[in-house]
């Protein structure tokens, strides 16, 4: 384990290092290592960008061969994941990504169906709602956003206005602009200084008798802690609440704004079929971030715990 402050650079320290990064971010000359990502020998310097940085290093050739075929077997299925969560080369129609039609997306909105267009509106508001928040691309359709179960600010959206439509609303999206810093913990210091000062926020609009109404299913109620350790005044808003005449937008809230002076598209396929320039280890970095910030690893920790007087020598010693 190692531990180098910011502005250090990484030393290999072996031939043959498998290193993970626990703490902090490691910047390249043409890439960058986050919380969780892995990595082996790098062709070019690397070094600790804006904080201090947490390495574990294992040197690979010296282990056993047993050890080597596991080690192995965990890279194989970690390259995998992340190809699996890598977006293809040709992506999908923007046209085509609100699938309004997808036999699942239809089916979703039966089961979600109301007895009025509000509650409705409600209910499918707190179905998106409910999905974790989730860094990653945001080049997919809303019937494969339904199956994967997670998503940000983007794909959530396009999910919650295929969903009202196929459930007979008018829905639409709405842009705003949001402070670079309202997202606090959300994002590692690094990643913020990548940003502009203000990002583009998406969620979707509803009509209710005449009237579009906000409602915003981007932040489960995890991620919505995180903010209120910025904003503890929002606590009342942490349950996704949709009635006529009370749009549910805590982002315009946060800021003070009109909640019925929105701008409604049909649309917003040109920005979701944009390629993103950040790579699939770099969105899994800062679900690692939000992830310990909403405490999920704690449960991971505590399922790999044991009684000391139930474990093997071996089980303790591994």
């Amino acid at each position: 384990m190692r531990q180098l402050s910011a502005g250090g650079v990484y030393d290999a320290g072996s031939d043959r290092p498998l290193n993970v990064v626990l703490d902090g971010r490691l910047t390249g000359v043409t890439d960058w290592f986050g919380p969780g990502n892995h990595f082996g020998p790098q062709e070019h310097t690397l070094q600790v960008a804006d904080q201090a940085a947490r390495i574990w290093t294992l040197d690979s050739a010296a282990l056993p061969a047993s050890l080597k075929r596991v080690l192995a077997k965990a890279l194989i299925a970690a390259d995998a994941a992340e190809a699996d969560a890598t977006p293809p080369t040709d992506l999908p129609d923007p046209a085509a990504l609100c699938d309004v039609d997808h036999p699942e997306i239809r089916r979703a909105a039966v089961r979600l169906r109301r007895a009025t267009p509000a509650s409705t509106a409600e209910a499918v508001l707190k179905f998106v709602h409910a999905m974790p928040y989730r860094f990653g691309a945001w080049q997919e359709r809303a019937s494969d956003t339904l199956a994967r179960g997670v998503g940000m600010c983007t794909t959530k959206t396009n999910l919650q206005v295929a969903l009202l439509r196929a459930a007979g609303l008018e829905a639409g999206f709405v842009e705003v602009p949001m402070p670079t810093s309202v997202l606090g913990k959300l994002m590692p210091t690094g990643w913020l200084a990548l940003q502009r000062p203000t990002v583009k926020h998406y969620f979707a609009a509803v009509k209710l008798n005449g009237v579009w109404h906000g409602c915003d299913s981007s932040y489960d109620y995890a991620s919505y802690r995180i903010f209120l350790e910025m904003f503890p005044w929002m606590a009342h808003r942490e349950e996704p609440v949709l009635t006529e005449g009370a749009p549910y937008i805590p982002c315009l809230e946060i800021q003070h704004a009109d909640l019925f002076d929105i701008e409604v598209v049909e649309s917003i396929g040109g920005e979701m079929g944009k390629k993103s320039r950040f790579l699939t280890r770099h969105f899994e970095a800062l679900n690692t971030r939000v992830d310990r910030a909403r405490g999920a690893h704690q449960k991971w920790r505590k399922g790999l715990e044991m009684p000391a007087a139930d474990a093997t020598e071996g089980e303790v010693r591994a």
